[in-house]
């Protein structure tokens, strides 16, 4: 929905701001034309109307010349037949000038036809008028029938007249071609009025067009906004609050505090993986609407916080009864909800962790603290509603896990880590000499050591486990080892289970030339969970020249089947077994029956937990081959051990 409102967006805003481009451009091309054809057309007609004007007067100036070569011939008249010819010579000269510039006067009003509108039919019977009354004189003139001037200028009173009409008409068209020339003014200025308006009404079609598409926008903006702000704080497919939505609302009680459930479907996957994805959230929005419906009734905010998880919210709340009451009502809404699939019920349940908030607490470590309770409460045997307690062991391990592995990744880059090894005894004269068990301790932000109690189980429990693996490995071989001893190296489950590894082990130990010279240790639960892969290891690995222990025997599966198929040289007794052997019979019985076995098998054995050379003395009687413990050897740096024996200060047989 809100894509189709975005490009339906995008494509609005396109055309509209397209069109008023078009309208402008339109606008700006269609004055521009007018205002070119309004100027050409009056340009033209005041050119035209100047040009009459200007003819008018020259053809006025040409009648003065007829009329004075006129007067010419009057005069000679009086005298030889020779000079009336020379006048009339001259007049009929002067006579075709005037007929010439009234030509032009004629072919100028017919160019401008539509735009001049002048007569020159006045003209023309005034000249033709004139030139017949004077040609008729002309014979008399010549004959000397006429006896005086003043009877020539008798018998010409009627060409003359048509001489003052034609210089009257002369001055109408003068006149005319003024009037026409303040005509086509006022006409540019009404046809200057005109385009003005036109400009301003497409202007207002454009300033109206404008503001319906600014507000066309605003408002699917609006929408937008509306609607990704809903998105933001709101999960797509139940419409329940997310994440965001959830510290929003916690952030509103942040001065009075409240309470947090963190819940979290048991077997949710369960109905994905048989039913399928849709099925699943088909399943959510169902439950979601009936959960949603109980918190109402509560005044509670319910947010989905994960693909199964959800956190319910109640502001206020100082004692928790309330959220657990409805924490209650939950996990039986939950339980009682009915799903079949293929006519197979499906059944769910919740495992739920309560947290209280206080002013002054973030909303992070409240959330925080209901994820570990409720992780805490998904553990077998423990209560579906555990509320997070401080001192409570469980919860206080956990976080510490937390904090272990968003700091371990760091150290892993940094390499702040070191080897440090113990020495493995051997218990009996005719074995073989021991060797070291390779142990890792971290570096803190000082530079002092940390145990690894502290960060192994963080690391298994959150997969970092190969990673320390394989830093231990290679700062080993890339170390200065003894030529006549041998290392014993601990495999994680995690990096038995990567069957991709084991291609890059085999190349890193052929080329430091030192597999003979390296065992791994593998517990007895790794190899048992991981039985195909561990197989492949020990097959591979020994083919190099390495050896392997299973570690930690007789407190996992003690599946002895599986002794012969795992093909290890040795087999290191759990130390809960070894620490008890001196305080009864039966525990004594227990540990004879593992060497027993292993002797039968072919296989070397090391005790744990040694701490006293007389439970040395004691293992060794009951013939176990190596012992390692406090009692024997305490852990020490690698880089010390690796020093030769006389510089160690210790006897160079051990």
């Amino acid at each position: 929905m809100l894509y189709r409102e975005s490009r339906r967006l995008g494509h609005t805003t396109s055309y509209g701001f397209l069109a008023l481009a078009l309208i402008i451009l339109a606008q700006m091309a269609f004055s521009g034309w007018t205002l070119q054809r309004m100027y050409q057309e009056m340009s033209s007609t005041l050119i035209s109307l100047s040009d009459i004007q200007l003819e008018s007067l020259e053809l006025k100036s040409l009648l003065g010349d007829v009329r004075r070569f006129e007067k010419d011939i009057l005069l000679a008249s009086t005298g030889e037949n020779s000079d009336i010819e020379q006048a009339e010579a001259r007049w009929t000269d002067s006579l075709r000038k005037t007929q010439e510039q009234l030509q032009k006067i004629r072919k100028e009003i017919d160019e401008h036809r539509g735009q001049v509108m002048i007569d020159t039919t006045a003209i023309d019977q005034a000249i033709g008028n004139y030139v017949r009354g004077v040609r008729e004189l002309l014979p008399k003139l010549k004959e000397r029938n006429i006896p005086s001037l003043q009877g020539v200028n008798a018998q010409l009173s009627d060409a003359k007249g048509n001489i003052y009409k034609l210089a009257a008409e002369l001055d109408r068209i003068v006149d005319d071609a003024e009037e026409h020339e303040q005509q086509a003014v006022r006409r540019l200025a009404e046809q200057r009025s005109q385009l003005l308006t036109a400009m301003v009404a497409i202007g207002a079609l454009s300033l109206v067009l404008s503001i319906t598409l600014s507000i066309s926008i605003a408002r699917t903006c609006l929408s937008i906004s509306r609607n990704l702000e809903h998105q933001a704080l709101h999960d797509t497919l139940t419409g329940l609050l997310n994440r965001r939505g959830l510290a929003a609302a916690m952030n509103a009680d942040h001065v009075r505090g409240g309470s947090l459930a963190y819940i979290d479907l048991d077997r949710f996957k369960l109905v994905n993986d048989l039913c399928g994805h849709t099925a699943g959230d088909d399943l959510l929005v169902e439950l979601t609407e009936k959960i949603g419906r109980v918190c109402a009734e509560h005044n509670a905010r319910i947010a989905r916080v994960g693909g199964d998880e959800f956190a319910v919210w109640l502001g206020g709340d100082k004692t928790l009864d309330t959220i657990r009451a409805l924490s209650g009502e939950i996990i039986e809404l939950i339980e009682t909800h009915h799903f079949a699939w293929l006519g197979q019920p499906m059944l769910l349940g919740a495992s739920i962790g309560l947290a209280l908030s206080v002013p002054g607490d973030t909303k992070r470590e409240v959330i925080a603290r209901a994820d570990a309770a409720c992780r805490l409460a998904k553990e077998p045997g423990s209560p579906k509603i555990l509320v997070y307690e401080d001192a409570d062991p469980a919860l206080v391990k956990s976080r510490q896990e937390e904090q272990w592995a968003v700091r371990l990744p760091q150290l892993i880059r940094e390499g702040r880590f070191q080897l440090y090894g113990q020495r493995v005894i051997s218990l009996q004269p005719d074995n073989e000499h021991g060797h070291i068990e390779i142990l890792l301790r971290g570096v803190d932000d000082n530079g002092q050591i940390v145990s690894p109690g502290t960060f192994l189980s963080a690391a298994e429990r959150f997969g970092l486990m190969p990673k320390l693996d394989r830093w231990v490995i290679e700062t080993l071989l890339a170390s200065p080892l003894q030529p006549n001893c041998e290392y014993a190296v601990n495999l994680s489950g995690q990096t038995l289970m990567d069957k991709d590894y084991l291609p890059k082990l085999e190349a890193l130990l052929r080329d430091s030339g030192r597999a003979q010279q390296i065992s791994f240790e593998i517990t007895e639960s790794a190899a048992m969970s991981s039985v195909d892969t561990a197989r492949e290891y020990i097959r591979r690995l020994k083919a190099l020249g390495c050896r392997f222990a299973l570690d930690d025997f007789g407190s996992g599966f003690s599946s002895f089947a599986y002794l012969r198929d795992l093909q290890v040289d040795f087999l290191k007794i759990d130390g809960s077994l070894v620490r008890i052997v001196g305080r009864a019979d039966a525990d004594a019985a227990l540990v004879q029956a593992i060497v027993q076995m292993a002797q039968t098998l072919g296989l070397k054995t090391i005790a744990e937990f040694v701490e006293t050379p007389a439970l040395a003395s004691q293992l060794a009687s009951m013939g176990l081959d190596y012992g390692q413990g406090y009692g024997l050897h305490r852990p020490e740096p690698l880089t010390l051990l690796l020093q030769p024996p006389l510089q160690q200060g210790s006897d160079p047989s051990i």
